[in-house]
C-alpha cells in the first residue's frame, strides 16, 4: 500500500491546482505526507486546510502529529516548542469531537513524551472509555501508570493491550518490565521470552529478561542472556557490565575482568563503578 503513497499525493495536489480551496483534498494530502515522512511539507498542507474548514477534527489531530513528528528530529528548545503546539492541536480536535478516540490517545502519548504522567493517565482512560478495543491506548497508559510507580496497575493495562493486540512486542516489553517491579518474576520472564519470539533482535529485552535471571539468581542464563544482547550491539555498556556481574556471581573472576577491561573503554562511569564494588580491595 505504501508504494501507492506517491502515486495519491501527485493525484492529490493535482486537485489542488485545480481547486485551491478543496479542504479536504489538503487534509487527505497531509496524511500522505505524514506517512512519506515529509512532516513539514504536510503541517503547511494541514494548516491550510483548517484555515479553509476550521471545524475539521481529523485536520486538527493530524496537525498535531505532524508536529510530533517534527519535534523529534528538533533540538531540545525548538522540540517543546513543536510538542505544546501539538499539544494545542490534539486538544482543538477534541473541543470539535470531543470522543475522538484517536486524538485522545496522541494527546496521552505526547504527554508521556513530555513526562506529564497523571495528565497522561487522565487522557487515556478517557480514550479506553470511548473505545474499550484500543490496544495503543492501553499500551500508552500502562506506560504512564508504569512512570507513576502504579506497577500492578500497569500490568493490568498492558495484559489488555497484549490480549488486544497478541503481535504487541513493545507492550510484552513493557509488561515484562512492570510485572518484574511487582515483583512477579515468573510471568515477566514469560512477557519478556514473548517479546523475544516477536523481536529476537532486541538486545535492551535481552538485557531484561538476563536482569530477571540474576535477581532470581539464575546466574548462567542471565550470562546468556547478556552475551546475546552483546552479540547483537557490541558496544551495550550496560549489557557488559551486568555480565561481569554475572562473572563475579558464578565465581569466574577471568571472565568479569575481562568484561570490566571492555568497559574502560566503552563506559569509564561504569567501569568505575564495577572497580568500586567488585574489584576494589
Amino acid at each position: 500500500m505504501s508504494g501507492k503513497y506517491p502515486e495519491a499525493t501527485t493525484a492529490y495536489s493535482k486537485a489542488i491546482q485545480l481547486r485551491p480551496d478543496y479542504a479536504e483534498a489538503r487534509t487527505n494530502l497531509g496524511s500522505l505526507l505524514i506517512a512519506l515522512g515529509k512532516n513539514r511539507e504536510a503541517i503547511t498542507e494541514l494548516q491550510e486546510a483548517i484555515r479553509l474548514k476550521p471545524d475539521n477534527a481529523v485536520s486538527q489531530n493530524n496537525l498535531g502529529y505532524a508536529y510530533v513528528k517534527v519535534g523529534e528530529t528538533s533540538e531540545k528548545t525548538e522540540a517543546l516548542d513543536y510538542f505544546r503546539k501539538a499539544i494545542e492541536a490534539y486538544k482543538e480536535a477534541l473541543r470539535l469531537k470531543p470522543d475522538y478516540a484517536k486524538a485522545l490517545n496522541n494527546l496521552g502519548s505526547l504527554y508521556n513524551k513530555l513526562g506529564e504522567y497523571p495528565e497522561a493517565t487522565e487522557i487515556l482512560r478517557k480514550a479506553i472509555e470511548t473505545k474499550p478495543d484500543f490496544p495503543e491506548a492501553q499500551y500508552n497508559l500502562g506506560i504512564a501508570y508504569y512512570n507513576l510507580g502504579k506497577f500492578n496497575e500497569a500490568v493490568t493495562a498492558l495484559q489488555q493491550a497484549v490480549h488486544l493486540k497478541s503481535d504487541f512486542a513493545d507492550a510484552y516489553n513493557t509488561l515484562g518490565s512492570a510485572l518484574y517491579k511487582a515483583q512477579q518474576f515468573d510471568q515477566a520472564i514469560d512477557a519478556y521470552k514473548k517479546t523475544l519470539t516477536l523481536n529476537p533482535n532486541n538486545p535492551e529485552t535481552h538485557v531484561n529478561l538476563g536482569n530477571v535471571y540474576f535477581r532470581t539468581k539464575r546466574y548462567q542464563e542471565a550470562a546468556s542472556s547478556f552475551k546475546t544482547a552483546i552479540r547483537l550491539k557490541p558496544d551495550y555498556g550496560e549489557a557488559h557490565f551486568n555480565l561481569a556481574i554475572a562473572y563475579v556471581a558464578l565465581g569466574d573472576r577471568k571472565g568479569a575482568v575481562t568484561e570490566y577491561n571492555t568497559l574502560k573503554t566503552l563506559n569509564p562511569r561504569l567501569a568505575d563503578e564495577f572497580f568500586q564494588r567488585f574489584l576494589k580491595r
